[in-house]
């Protein structure tokens, strides 16, 4: 595979790229092969076991920022 050019200004900074065709193309592949969104109603209740108390979780974490 041939190697990825850079393109310069007259300053020395990198202000473009050069990218073999085979590159290219294999990016596009892997564009193409997202996953589909992830849809929080699949993963509804999947900690339900591991807190056995919410209620109480949750009224110790509102007494952590109580200021008397």
């Amino acid at each position: 595979m041939n190697e990825i050019q850079y393109v310069y200004d007259a300053g020395g900074n990198k202000k473009s790229v050069i990218v073999p065709i085979e590159l290219w193309e294999k990016m596009l592949q892997l564009q193409d092969s997202r996953p589909e969104p992830c849809n929080p109603q699949d993963y509804f209740g999947v900690y339900r076991d591991l807190i056995k108390d919410p209620k109480g979780v949750a009224v110790a974490l509102r007494k952590e920022w109580d200021r008397e």
